[in-house]
């Protein structure tokens, strides 16, 4: 088998006849991002039109990168980055609860291949070539994701959804709402039992009790703290700006 030299970087280095390089990793990351994000979008029954933006934006990276020339790689790095950055507030705390199955899963997977693409399209930039490093990265980024899945099944077999008890204030979330704005409860020892309806994590959050519970998809959760007679703002805190409510405290 005849070895092919490619420059790399103002080096020599040999292919290594995989097939493999930095533009085509770029391309099927693109891809894989855009995919998830729909399918992310179709779980969770909301239409969030940031997610629909950088998809169609990824899609023209994507078609610019196979057309050749460095447009492509230069937008989908600068995308990735922003779709990093843009998202860090809802995927750290996505992350943080892998028994959130959808969200865990879909902000796992997002990240490995935006990332992954960022890499490859800066790569891109700089070689063309095919060989054992844009393979491995790729073949890393698989790995990951597969590790995001199976983190993911261990957090939803382990986790407890806890029952209601007697004498505790019932709240739950559906379709990215608070069934009721407002919950009343008796000073003192207060106890709150959140049913999460929706696919996608939610919490029960009153900063100034300090209490901050979260509460997978498809599961409940139940919290226990004092609070004085008063009204208190309580939230969401991935969705503040359309989930939040007020407990009265007698």
């Amino acid at each position: 088998m005849k070895t092919q030299d490619v420059q790399i970087a103002g080096r020599d280095h040999p292919a290594t006849g995989t097939g493999v390089d930095w533009r085509i990793l770029a391309v099927w990351t693109g891809i894989g991002t855009i995919a998830t994000l729909f399918v992310f979008t179709a779980i969770i029954g909301a239409f969030i039109p940031p997610l629909v933006v950088f998809a169609v934006l990824y899609g023209v990276g994507v078609w610019l990168t196979r057309k050749g020339g460095r447009a492509g790689p230069i937008m989908l790095a600068v995308l990735s980055l922003l779709f990093v950055a843009s998202n860090a507030p809802f995927v750290v705390p996505a992350l943080a609860v892998p028994a959130s199955t959808v969200d865990f899963v879909m902000s796992g997977l997002l990240m490995v291949l935006a990332l992954t693409n960022f890499v490859a399209a800066i790569a891109a930039l700089r070689s063309a070539s095919t060989g054992a490093r844009a393979g491995l990265v790729g073949r890393a980024s698989v790995v990951l994701m597969l590790l995001v899945i199976v983190v993911a099944v261990i957090g939803r077999l382990t986790y407890d959804s806890p029952p209601a008890q007697t004498g505790d204030v019932e709240i739950a979330t559906q379709d990215f709402e608070f069934s009721s704005d407002v919950i009343q409860a008796d000073g003192g020892e207060v106890s709150v039992f959140i049913d999460n309806k929706d696919s996608a994590l939610h919490t029960f959050t009153v900063e100034e009790l300090d209490v901050d519970v979260a509460v997978p998809g498809g599961s409940t959760a139940r919290v226990t703290f004092d609070a004085a007679a008063g009204s208190y703002e309580f939230i969401c805190l991935p969705h503040e700006s359309e989930m939040k409510g007020t407990l009265e405290v007698r």
